[in-house]
């Protein structure tokens, strides 16, 4: 398979991915109206929807932590990766390229290995190892919530339990 091919597979796989994704919300969405009407036509009491946790300022530590360690071991990977796929050529096939050239072109063969040479110094083969910055990216999002959590003050307020931006759900 291509690589565009392959790239074209893998993000078409993401899509559906987050298609079917969203269409399992929504049916679980669906299927708790549907209980919670049934209920209320009964006169039962009605199911308490799912309530999501207290908000906390340790969640931007959380989060911090989890892209400055993803980005980190995004770049360690890409660099290994384009660490490994760079291999020198093998002396028979730079000799094959110039004899090639040789006969394509009737230059002498000794000036076909000057331009095989030259060649060489600027040919890229393997993956760049500057696609391995891509994965700062993250490390500066991640230290971005860091840095935050560190410099916000409501961090040393008290807990009180309840936070006002979870609204409270109606019975």
């Amino acid at each position: 398979m291509s690589p565009a091919g392959a790239f074209s597979f893998i993000l078409i796989l993401v899509f559906a991915g987050v298609l079917g994704w969203l269409y399992l919300r929504f049916r679980s969405l669906q299927m708790s109206h549907v209980e919670r009407m049934a209920a209320m036509e009964k006169g039962t009491t009605i199911p308490v929807w799912r309530t999501q946790a207290p908000w906390s300022p340790r969640v931007y530590l959380l989060r911090g932590l989890m892209w400055t360690l993803g980005g980190a071991a995004l770049t360690l990977s890409l660099f290994g990766i384009a660490d490994a796929t760079h291999q020198p050529r093998r002396a028979e096939w730079e000799m094959v390229d110039a004899k090639n050239l040789t006969e394509n072109t009737g230059i002498p063969l000794n000036e076909a290995r000057k331009i095989i040479e030259q060649d060489r110094a600027r040919r890229v083969e393997g993956m760049p190892t500057a696609v391995a910055l891509l994965g700062l990216i993250p490390v500066g999002i991640g230290l971005a919530y860091l840095l935050f959590y560190f410099t916000d003050d409501s961090r040393h307020m008290p807990n009180t339990g309840a936070d006002e931006r979870v609204p409270s759900l109606r019975s």
